[in-house]
């Protein structure tokens, strides 16, 4: 071995060391995964896949089974191409932000709409050209895709300069390769990173959620830079994860209006249910959980025969097909805030006069006044009126009652038509009972490095309950993630089982109705399980606040007053905002203080692509944002 590799290996060595150290104090958990995946190879627990090797005096990664190299020219030659290649413009980007207009597609409709705020800001970009051409004089959030050695992310950032990094690579060996040639601790000097490595969709999303929160004025056109085309899959996957973490999904404007509603439903002595404490009537039982989902049809005459058996809590967009059925539910759950599920109750009352009714807090309050009072119990959605009750948080009925369902902790829970998938011949989103129900055009999404994605007519594969693969759509992804979240914090024993016809749901059972003898299970008393029902619904339930909330209500309604009066003498953001962060720090519990941060996160991105442009651009962006601030306080002041 010549000297010159000798001082290589050893320059090599130090800087790995150096990294580890680095590691041990930035982040701990990828230090002590790195440090035991060393221990294993050192020690021939673990067989190495990766070498990094000399190749003709050059340094290269070889995959051992194969031997096939993955740099395919020296790798510092590699760097120098990617800096060359590199352009403070919006190509190569995940895009963030949407930058057409926009139309909601569902109810509600809000006096203060995010949707309405987010278009005047596209509107401007669009009449002044913003995006054409655009050079961002500061990159706020780089994301590296791939390591490999990590040359690359060095001589990149020397050039990039970005405030906050993501350095990403689905193999942890090969990131454990890059700590012996890129110097990470210089990175972190001035920029913020975000580690990456080898880890599953949950707990990607998961990281990425912390990162999307921190300076997320940055989150519109986030460029990126992949160490090989080999990592286009990666990219795809992690384009898909940001989407859905798109605020606009449930944006300010829907937390304030869910607000102002509940707290109208609770000043009028509608129950509030604390759903953590009624588990008693239903443990013994075995739940049928039943939704909308296109394999439900196909399925009903199992649930005829199987409805005395079981304790049937339905999604009430299954009611038109049940009561056609002469089905009668047990208990009914409905979380959607729209005025067009007033439809789902256009059923002959008798099968649901005596069924438990359990809606949001937030629901239109036409739909509210026709329903039987008496049988009535709000959740906590997404909003906490009453500390200690617990809030239910998600994009859709279907996993907010399968939250429920798990808290009644019962000893068997059974989903049915909770497809989360299209129908695979129909390509139907439903149902075909359910009036929202409508059929795909279209094939199946490709993927391209730079574009929106369109979360409710892209079609994609997923794996599948009882098939390898389903087609589904982006919107129906989020759901299979918050599922898959709902069964990863279920912290008592329930056997759990899928017994539709769609996508695969992580930690519940495939299980087909054919499988199930039904003659072996226990009839249920039914007129007995809802005295118990009712019973224990009443005695863990709340009306009305105590002087306390009242105090708290009044301190905050003081609070957004105080606001409005600052935005009204500010002329400037930069004024509003030094008074804004003193009382977010003074106030940090403060509803409208949250609204107004989640205001931030939402609008600051389209703020961000007006900097370094005209200056009578900026001062209408300006404008416009105090506007807006004045707005939400205004209808928070009256409302409450």
């Amino acid at each position: 071995m010549s000297d010159k590799i000798v001082e290589i290996e050893n320059i090599l060595l130090k800087n790995y060391l150096n990294n580890m150290n680095f590691l041990k104090s930035y982040d701990n958990g990828l230090y002590t995964r790195v440090e035991k995946l060393s221990h294993n190879l050192d020690n021939n627990i673990s067989k190495e896949k990766y070498s990094l090797e000399f190749i003709d005096d050059k340094l290269n990664i070889v995959d051992i089974q194969n031997q096939e190299k993955l740099y395919q020219q020296n790798p510092y030659y590699d760097a120098q191409y990617k800096v060359s290649k590199f352009h403070p413009n919006i190509q190569e980007a995940i895009l963030l932000v949407t930058t057409n207009k926009i139309k909601k597609i569902r109810d509600p409709k809000y006096v203060v709409d995010s949707f309405d705020y987010v278009n005047t800001y596209n509107k401007l970009i669009e009449t002044n050209r913003i995006l054409e051409n655009k050079k961002f004089k500061n990159i706020g959030k780089y994301i590296f895709i791939g390591t490999l050695l990590g040359i690359h992310i060095e001589e990149l950032h020397k050039k990039i300069q970005s405030k906050n990094y993501i350095i990403m690579e689905s193999s942890l060996e090969i990131f454990r390769l890059s700590l012996f040639c890129c110097d990470y601790k210089k990175i972190s000097i001035k920029s913020n990173i975000t580690f990456l490595v080898e880890l599953n969709d949950m707990e990607l999303r998961n990281v990425l959620k912390s990162f999307l929160k921190h300076d997320s004025q940055y989150n519109n056109i986030i460029k990126y830079s992949l160490s090989s085309n080999k990592n286009k899959k990666v990219l795809e996957k992690l384009s898909e994860i940001l989407a859905l973490e798109n605020p606009l999904l449930y944006s300010f404007s829907d937390y304030l209006g869910a607000y102002c509603r509940g707290v109208k439903y609770i000043k009028n002595d509608y129950k509030i249910l604390d759903f953590q404490k009624v588990h008693k009537s239903f443990q013994s039982k075995p739940i049928l959980y039943i939704g909308p989902g296109p394999s439900l049809s196909k399925n009903i005459e199992f649930i005829k025969k199987a409805k005395s058996s079981f304790v049937l809590v339905v999604l009430a967009s299954t009611l038109k097909l049940l009561s056609d059925n002469g089905i009668v539910p047990d208990v009914i759950i409905s979380i959607d805030a729209s005025k067009i599920i007033s439809k789902q109750f256009d059923v002959p009352p008798k099968y649901y006069k005596n069924s438990v009714l359990i809606i949001s807090s937030k629901m239109d309050k036409k739909i509210v006044k026709s329903l039987n009072k008496k049988n009535l119990y709000m959740v906590q959605d997404s909003i906490e009126f009453f500390e200690g009750f617990g809030v239910l948080t998600g994009n859709s009925s279907g996993e907010i009652g399968y939250r429920l369902c798990c808290h009644f902790k019962p000893k068997d829970l059974y989903l049915i038509g909770i497809d989360v998938a299209l129908n695979q011949k129909t390509k139907s989103t439903h149902d075909k009972s359910y009036y929202i129900n409508k059929k795909m055009k279209g094939d199946d999404y490709i993927f391209s490095d730079f574009g929106e994605l369109d979360f409710d007519k892209d079609i994609i594969k997923v794996k599948g309950n009882f098939q390898e693969q389903v087609s589904t759509t982006r919107r129906y992804l989020q759901l299979i993630y918050n599922y898959n979240q709902v069964t990863r914090n279920i912290n008592q024993e329930i056997n759990l089982y899928n017994l539709s016809n769609g996508a695969f749901l992580e930690g519940i059972k495939p299980l087909k109705v054919k499988n199930i003898n039904i003659n072996k299970l226990t009839k249920i008393k039914k007129n007995s399980l809802h005295k118990s029902i009712l019973d224990s619904f009443n005695k863990n339930s709340e009306i009305n606040f105590n002087k306390k909330e009242k105090n708290e209500m009044k301190k905050d309604k003081k609070l957004s007053k105080d606001l409005l009066s600052i935005v009204h003498n500010c002329k400037k953001m930069k004024a509003f905002y030094k008074s804004f962060d003193k009382i977010s720090l003074n106030y940090p519990e403060s509803f409208i203080v949250q609204i107004l941060n989640l205001y931030f996160d939402l609008l600051n991105p389209y703020v961000n692509l007006f900097e370094n442009n005209k200056k009578s651009i900026q001062q209408k962006v300006n404008m416009m944002q105090l506007e807006q601030i004045a707005k939400i306080l205004e209808f928070y002041t009256c409302k409450i």
